[in-house]
This record gives C-alpha cells, sequence and structure tokens, in this order.
C-alpha cells in the first residue's frame, strides 16, 4: 500500500476512535427511542402514495414487528436524508413494518449495526472510504450491495479552464494556485473529507494552499457566489450532491487516490435481518436509483424540501418500486 494510502487509512482510524467514545450514549438513545416508539411515524404520505405502495407488496408481506419498529441509521447528509427516507416510505406501505430513523454519526452507525442496536444503514462508501469501518464490522453485518455510486474530491466550474487545470498538481504552480485566492473551500471541520483535503495538501506539496473549514452550506454559498461572478473558486464536494444537477462542475484529477476514486454506496444490516423480514431484505438487496436521477432529487430537496422530493420521486416512478419491492419487471 503507498504512504498516501496508509495515511488516509490512519485520517479514517481517528474518526472512527471519535466515534466510538460516543457509542455508549448514542446505543441508550435508539434504546430510548425503542421504548417510546408507536406504530405511527415522523412522517405521513399522501394517500395516493400510500395505496400504490400498498398494492405493489409482494406475497411475503410481513406483519408490523412485535418487538417495535425497524430502526434505520442516517447521517445528516443530503443523499442520507433521501435515501432514509425513500426506504422508510416503501417499507412501511408495502411491508407493513414501521420504521423509526436515528440519526447518528456514521462511525455509530456501523458499530450500531454489527451489535444489532441498528437494523440497517443505507450509507457505507466502499471500498475506500470507510475502509476501516468495514474492516471491523465486516463479519457482523449483512452486505445487501450497492444503491448508487460517489465520489469525493475537489471540485471546480467547468468554465476553469482545463488546460491550465485538470488535476490537484497543476496547483503547484504558482499563478494557477493565485488565481484560486490559493484556497480551497471545505466543509465542517471534523469531516472525513475535510480530514482527507488536509492531508492532500501534504501528499501534493500544496504549501502555499490552505483549506478554510466552514459547512456545507456555506461550502454551496461561496461556490454560488464564484459562479455569479464567473471566478475561478474550488471546493471540497461529492457526489451525488444536488450542485451537480444545478451548474457545471468537474473533479479536479487525483492521480495519487487521496480520495479513493469512484466508490459505491451500500446497504448494510443487522445479522438475522434476512431471516426475521426475507422481503425486506430481497428490496433492500433491489433498492438502487440511477445516479442522474438522485442528483436531481436531492436538488428538488434543497429547493423545496427532502420530504416534498421523495414523495414527488415515488409518484413519477411506480414501476420502479414494483420492481424494488416485488421482483418484477415491467
Amino acid at each position: 500500500m503507498t504512504a498516501p494510502l496508509w495515511r488516509r487509512r490512519a485520517v479514517l482510524l481517528s474518526g472512527l476512535g471519535l466515534a466510538a467514545a460516543s457509542l455508549s450514549s448514542q446505543v441508550r438513545l435508539s434504546w430510548q427511542r425503542q421504548a417510546d416508539s408507536t406504530a405511527s411515524t415522523t412522517s405521513s404520505t399522501t394517500s395516493s402514495t400510500q395505496q400504490g405502495l400498498a398494492s405493489q407488496a409482494g406475497p411475503g408481506t410481513s406483519p408490523s414487528s412485535a418487538t417495535g419498529p425497524l430502526r434505520l441509521g442516517w447521517s445528516p447528509w443530503a443523499d442520507a436524508e433521501v435515501m432514509s427516507l425513500i426506504a422508510q416510505r416503501v417499507i412501511q406501505q408495502a411491508y407493513n413494518l414501521p420504521v423509526e430513523r436515528v440519526m447518528a454519526d456514521i462511525g455509530i452507525q456501523y458499530a450500531s449495526v454489527a451489535r444489532g442496536d441498528l437494523d440497517l444503514m443505507l450509507m457505507a462508501w466502499l471500498p475506500l472510504t470507510h475502509k476501516d469501518y468495514w474492516t471491523r464490522v465486516r463479519d457482523r453485518v449483512l452486505d445487501f450491495g450497492s444503491m448508487y455510486s460517489g465520489r469525493l474530491g475537489w471540485v471546480v466550474p467547468d468554465y476553469v479552464d482545463a488546460a491550465e487545470v485538470r488535476s490537484i498538481t497543476d496547483l503547484r504552480n504558482p499563478e494557477v494556485a493565485a488565481r484560486f485566492q490559493n484556497t480551497v473551500q471545505g466543509i465542517d471541520p471534523g469531516s472525513g473529507l475535510n480530514q482527507a483535503s488536509e492531508r492532500a495538501l501534504l501528499d501534493y506539496n500544496l504549501t502555499d494552499m490552505r483549506l478554510v473549514a466552514s459547512s456545507s452550506a456555506a461550502m454551496t454559498a461561496v461556490l454560488d457566489k464564484a459562479i455569479r461572478e464567473r471566478r475561478w473558486v474550488m471546493v471540497t464536494s461529492w457526489t451525488p450532491h444536488w450542485m451537480f444537477a444545478r451548474y457545471k462542475l468537474r473533479f479536479l484529477e487525483d492521480p495519487q487516490l487521496v480520495f479513493g476514486g469512484v466508490e459505491w454506496i451500500h446497504a448494510l444490516g443487522r445479522q438475522g435481518l434476512d431471516r426475521d423480514h426475507s422481503d425486506l431484505a430481497a428490496f433492500l438487496s433491489r433498492f438502487q436509483i440511477p445516479d442522474r436521477e438522485l442528483s436531481d432529487l436531492l436538488l428538488m430537496a434543497n429547493e423545496r424540501s427532502a420530504a416534498e422530493a421523495v414523495e414527488d420521486y415515488l409518484d413519477r416512478h411506480p414501476a420502479r418500486i414494483r420492481y424494488w419491492t416485488t421482483g418484477m419487471i415491467g
């Protein structure tokens, strides 16, 4: 393994250690929520969506669990929110299983699914981004496969001249770096993306560049303002993200693979979930969304709300829901 990848693994391990430190409090919260839960959930669906999903349930539909709702872990990321809402709606209506969405840090989700404190999670970035989390739990969880693809890295507007800057290595040129004000606009300071960006500054020897930590919202605001003013700007970002549906953007090449390249986002479940709910396991193995559709869905969620965007998506894709829930095509 190359030195950059070893260092990248160290960044992820540090995040795992922080997650483990708060696991016990999160698990107690999950247990409390489970004890207080009822068959009703935090979100409602339109009657047309309810009827459509219920009519598409397969012959193996399970009754509502007597031990409480299914616990679905999710992180406060745009794609995680819409994917967890879609899964919640479909599972509740097609299989008559109540679902409780439990927000938790990604490391806590891995550990909680492995322990059985969460039933499933939908944000496993594999094979590299979450490699260290996955290595620790892979023998204690079920992998239902990928739902869509993703990528992390540094992003620039498409009008930035590719002849001048195509790769992160091009930023070693002081004149090129100056066009970006020697700045990479980052997101949350503790995020894996920001930590990998700090590592990229070192691995690519970008001594004149600085990373500005902020938030996801601040990053997109900086990007939007620069594009409206037609200025060169560089931000840390990922796909899927609504900004790729709104703007023409491109990733800078990452020859040292500091950011890992193209990844696949998997659904994971606790051991025994397939035995307890075989129909649910079959749904999770078929639960996939084309990347372009997901980007458009995220854009609608940003412009309106995640709940409205999910309802619209489910109403417009009855055939896909039928395939997810029954395996029937056409």
